[in-house]
């Protein structure tokens, strides 16, 4: 009811001051001086023609107009028009501005050299810095306040720090026109207090814009708090260009909350009782602090891209550099592989497939029960296998007293060392005679699970690669067009809030602007390509060269060649996000981080559990979930999400460790879970001792991230994700490493190398992902507190430093996992632990 009588009170009060007289109007004209106050009454039978003249007519700084009025609404407003050599334009007073009624405004006209100087002998009169101002209303009575100035502060110069203030009807406007010597400049602009504005960057021209609702496609515009930041292009802006820098209303549009208007009530009493509008949020002022700065040369730009070559073409010289030295017999004897090789005329090595022979009609299929293989017959490249086992198959499991002699064939050193086990003792070096609840031995050493043929093994590693490839090229096509018609729709529309760059270090290159984020994949890619021709060197060499089958760890490089061309699509994915990066497209850039994370805990795996391992489309079908949680995650996530989020991951993972712990034979069946649940409970002590205490560790760390998750519930969930990833895929490179030395098994010197530089690189890399340049899950304006001045070559910032490191990183470690069982070549597969 009282809003009731304050809305009537106010449509009355309006009504009363603003009812329309007769018809007569008297036209007043009169020559008013710069800089200062006229006020002027006002009603409907009178209208102003005021010709105000600069007193420098030969300053081509831009008059200011500023207006206030006593009355009026949105009905019947006081009319104000300026005329000018440049062209006309009109405002109205009061007006509204994101839903605030004002009565009071200052706007800066546009410059007279926006306007063709032309000469005296086409009948105009043209007086610079001279305008006419045209004043009409149709209230009853109310007045005009009006005064004319110049711009005090107008041009900014090269390197001349200036610092301006704006209001919510007081915009600010400053021009800047290139030099001789400048083609392309960046404009900084900083603030000291939490004020929401809009920076504007226009053609100079005219209508010159200060009005958000007034902004055209083409005008570059970005929100601000603390940071602004935007580089310029003569070729764009040839005249020059208009600085405009708007105080917006309220903060909702920079912090993305909805504020309450808690003072409706007394900003309507307030203008029953005065006439005139509350001043609390008119009086929003700002304080600008603007610079332009040279922005990087072509030089420059040549020089930080030929460094970031050289940088990776360093590998590539040193691992030449290492293949070469292998030829030199000292050098030789430290870094060639010890391995007993394969006897071409033994029966291990030669199969007669002949349709119709001995061999052939003597196949049988695979039992999957004698290797422990609990998944169905139909992924094997042959669909029989040889009835006769081979000697892996023949050793028992238990057999730790085979002997090797030592001898040299073609440069490859054979060596007998580890004999890590001793009858009766399982992989702990407990005593132990006890057998698990689906036929397990107590002790498990490598040649129980690896009693699949070499063509089965190495086509379903192979399968890995394939799939990788096949989906790669169905992702990252779209992935490419829809970045690219971001690119486009910012270039077009002129919105700096559509991407998040850090503009304080965003260098532009043709249609791109963010080179410099782009450039800095080029790690991925380059050393991506070199480990792939590691592997493929690895794998012909041993082509050329087979090793027996009793000896050493499998060897199938499917896995690790789809590590490597996992790190080629991260270079183009995340290339294609930080072409525009925003929350829409985020998971672009870390959709093949997590296959890497992944891919790396199924390769280490794989490595003692060959016969085991988790399939290729298993292993992608889990990642598709993943990714379809990632977009549920950015796009809608909630508590529901993050309830559901943490109960899925916990129920994974329990599951999971139950199928790691029993070597993949519990399956998500009643029968199966019990069955393990059981042996589990009726004896303390388990079974297998080592990864009992991977899988405590791995629980606690998931549970730790899942309830983490579920408690900051952050809108970051990829990062989230990412996070849980890595961290699972790192504690189990540490675990592994730590159970070979456990075990006495020694690593060669080169794969220790390797072990410290990915350290020594992954310690700086994730600190300079910590630190970060920008945060798309907040807003644009928010995500510029991050923005920071680069760090390298004046062309690389914090964001960038971690594309290069964590290129390194990851070429290291995989790298390091390719060679860390080198030192098992010429140990007999009975004598190597599972663990």
């Amino acid at each position: 009811m009282r809003l009731f009588w304050v809305c009537l009170s106010a449509a009355l009060y309006a009504a009363g001051e603003c009812a329309s007289a007769d018809d007569t109007v008297t036209v007043i004209q009169k020559g008013l001086s710069f800089n200062e106050v006229h006020v002027l009454p006002l009603n409907s039978s009178v209208e102003y023609i005021l010709q105000f003249k600069s007193p420098d007519s030969n300053n081509l700084q831009p008059s200011v107009l500023w207006a206030h009025t006593t009355a009026g609404d949105d009905t019947h407003p006081v009319l104000i028009t300026v005329r000018q050599r440049s062209g006309a334009l009109t405002w109205q007073l009061p007006y509204r501005s994101e839903g605030q009624e004002l009565n009071e405004l200052e706007r800066t006209l546009c410059p007279d050299d926006t306007a063709e100087r032309r000469g005296d002998d086409d009948g105009c009169v043209h007086e610079w810095g001279s305008f006419s101002l045209h004043v009409s209303t149709s209230c009853t009575s109310t007045s005009l306040s009006v005064r004319a100035s110049q711009a005090t502060t107008w041009h900014i110069t090269i390197d001349t720090p200036l610092t301006v203030a704006a209001t919510l009807w007081s915009p600010r406007t400053l021009h800047y026109r290139f030099g001789a010597d400048a083609s392309d400049v960046r404009l900084v602009i900083s603030s000291e207090t939490d004020i929401c504005a809009t920076v504007i960057v226009q053609n100079y021209t005219c209508p010159v814009v200060q009005n958000v609702q007034d902004t055209s496609i083409g005008m570059m515009r970005m929100t601000m708090v603390r940071s602004a930041a935007v580089q310029i292009s003569r070729d764009t802006y040839p005249n020059g260009v208009y600085v405009t820098m708007i105080v917006m209303r309220a903060d909702e549009e920079c912090s993305g909350e909805v504020e309450v208007d808690s003072d409706w009530l007394y900003e309507t009493a307030v203008f029953i009782s005065t006439g005139t509008a509350a001043r609390s949020v008119s009086q929003r002022q700002k304080t600008f602090n603007i610079t332009v700065q040279k922005a990087l040369s072509r030089a420059q730009y040549l020089w930080a891209a030929g460094a970031t070559i050289a940088l990776f073409a360093l590998f590539y010289a040193l691992v030449g550099a290492l293949v070469l030295a292998q030829r030199w017999p000292p050098f030789a004897k430290y870094v060639l592989p010890r391995a007993v090789l394969a006897d071409q005329t033994d029966d291990v090595a030669v199969e007669d497939a002949r349709p119709g022979s001995e061999a052939q009609a003597t196949r049988r299929r695979r039992d999957s029960v004698a290797t422990y293989d609990s998944s169905d017959n139909s992924d094997s490249d042959s669909e029989y296998e040889s009835a006769t086992p081979s000697r892996a198959d023949r050793s028992s499991p238990n057999d730790v007293t085979g002997h090797t002699s030592v001898q040299e064939n073609g440069g490859i050193y054979i060596d007998t060392t580890y004999d890590t086990s001793a009858p009766g003792r399982d992989d702990t070096g407990t005593e132990s005679q006890r057998q698990g609840p689906f036929g397990l031995p107590a002790r498990l050493h490598l040649a129980a699970l690896a009693r699949r043929g070499h063509r089965t093994l190495r086509a379903r590693s192979d399968r890995y690669l394939y799939m990788l490839a096949t989906v790669a090229v169905f992702y990252a096509l779209p992935v490419v067009q829809f970045v690219i018609a971001f690119q486009v729709v910012m270039n077009v529309s002129g919105s700096l809030d559509i991407c998040y760059y850090n503009f304080l270090c965003a260098h532009r290159l043709g249609a791109l602007s963010d080179f410099n984020h782009v450039l800095s994949n080029l790690g991925y890619l380059l050393l991506g390509a070199l480990f792939l021709l590691q592997v493929r060197r690895r794998r012909s060499r041993r082509k050329r060269q087979p090793r027996h089958e009793e000896y050493g760890i499998p060897a199938h490089y499917g896995l690790l060649s789809a590590l490597g061309l996992g790190m080629i699509v991260v270079a183009l994915l995340s290339a294609s996000y930080h072409v525009c990066p925003n929350r829409l497209n985020f998971q672009f850039d870390t959709a093949f981080m997590y296959v890497l994370a992944v891919l790396i805990m199924v390769k280490i795996y794989q490595t003692r559990h060959p016969d085991v391992n988790a399939r290729a489309h298993a292993t992608f079908a889990v990642l598709a979930v993943l990714i379809a949680l990632v977009v549920w995650g950015v796009l809608g996530g909630g508590p529901v999400f993050w309830g559901v989020f943490t109960l899925l991951h916990i129920f994974t993972f329990l599951l999971l460790s139950l199928r790691i712990y029993y070597l993949g034979q519990v399956r998500l069946e009643k029968q199966s879970l019990t069955l393990a649940a059981a042996e589990l409970r009726k004896d303390l002590r388990p079974l297998y001792g080592a990864r009992m205490v991977m899988l405590v560790i791995g629980n606690a760390l998931n549970w730790s991230f899942a309830f983490y998750g579920l408690v900051t519930q952050s809108s970051d969930f990829a990062g989230h994700l990412l996070t849980v990833l890595l961290g699972n895929a790192l504690v189990y490179m540490v675990f592994y490493l730590a159970m070979k030395l456990v075990h006495g098994e020694r690593l060669r010197w080169y794969a220790w190398a390797l072990l410290a530089a990915a350290a020594a690189s992954w310690v700086p890399a994730l600190y300079f992902f910590v630190s970060g340049s920008s945060d798309w899950s907040t807003t644009p304006a928010l995500s510029r507190h991050y923005n920071h001045e680069c760090k390298v070559l004046q062309f690389y910032d914090s964001h960038d430093l971690w594309h290069i490191l964590s290129a390194i990183a990851l070429y290291l470690s995989f790298s390091a996992i390719l060679t860390w069982d080198d030192g098992l070549s010429a140990v007999k597969r009975t004598d190597i632990p599972v663990f």
